[in-house]
């Protein structure tokens, strides 16, 4: 096992990975404090071959089954991780592994082009566009990406782009629930993952990413009507992972 921040994994099955802890996003309910990680200026950045080195010196179990998580304490595609996330994801594909990050950052085609080559199958890399609230994103959300800039990452065709509706907030989410529905149609999305928050209170599901028992999944019961709702429409999963499954599983067919 190996717990720093930057890297967290106990198995072969899954690593997560940070370049750097903390956040600018600001946004209100937001875990990251909860684990002592603020503001991103008060952290250092390392570089992706700097995590490279860590993987090697620690003796981590890794092999081209190992599901690559880029970016669970930190916005891994802002103008400070973007460089070393990229050369994280190339060095991931080669090796063969399925790599997945999240973001609330508009991703440019121009900016991913250059590793499609490495794309083996489709699937192979997941893209998940985080929004968990459209119309009280300015102040729930308050230093991230523009809604509809955003979602302009949907324009993606080469790799799978999930819409992330991750967390739900009770009472908040769900009175957006027409315009996502209007955004899936829009840019015809295919996968949509609907999420918990992500608390202290404890519950039967503990997070993935930390050793110790101190976050857990907190689901509300909006999740279940917009889980409902938008599986008339598209494809609707609870975890990120079981997104990651189903293309793998494609894959071998």
């Amino acid at each position: 096992m190996i717990d720093n921040g930057y890297l967290f994994s106990k198995d072969d099955k899954r690593i997560f990975i940070n370049t750097s802890l903390g956040c600018q996003g600001d946004c209100a309910y937001c875990y990251l404090p909860k684990l002592g990680y603020t503001k991103r200026n008060k952290y250092n950045r390392v570089s992706a071959e700097r995590i490279i080195k860590m993987i090697d010196e620690n003796d981590v179990l890794i092999n081209e089954n190992t599901l690559i998580t880029l970016g669970c304490f930190s916005e891994c595609w802002d103008d400070y991780n973007k460089l070393e996330t990229l050369k994280l994801i190339k060095y991931f594909l080669e090796k063969g592994n399925q790599v997945q990050l999240s973001t609330k950052k508009k991703i440019f085609i121009s900016e991913i082009e250059e590793i499609f080559p490495l794309i083996e199958y489709y699937g192979q890399l997941i893209i998940y566009v985080s929004v968990a609230t459209i119309s009280k994103h300015d102040s729930l959300e308050k230093n991230t990406e523009n809604i509809d800039k955003r979602l302009e990452t949907f324009y993606i065709s080469k790799v799978p782009v999930v819409l992330y509706i991750k967390p739900v907030i009770q009472n908040v989410t769900i009175k957006d629930l027409e315009l996502y529905k209007e955004y899936i149609k829009y840019y015809n999305i295919k996968d949509v993952v609907v999420g918990s928050l992500f608390k202290n209170n404890i519950s039967s599901e503990s997070v993935p990413f930390l050793k110790e028992n101190i976050l857990f999944y907190n689901p509300v019961s909006d999740e279940d009507v917009i889980f409902s709702e938008l599986s008339k429409i598209c494809n609707v999963y609870r975890r990120s992972t079981e997104v990651v499954n189903y293309y793998r599983r494609k894959k071998l067919l």
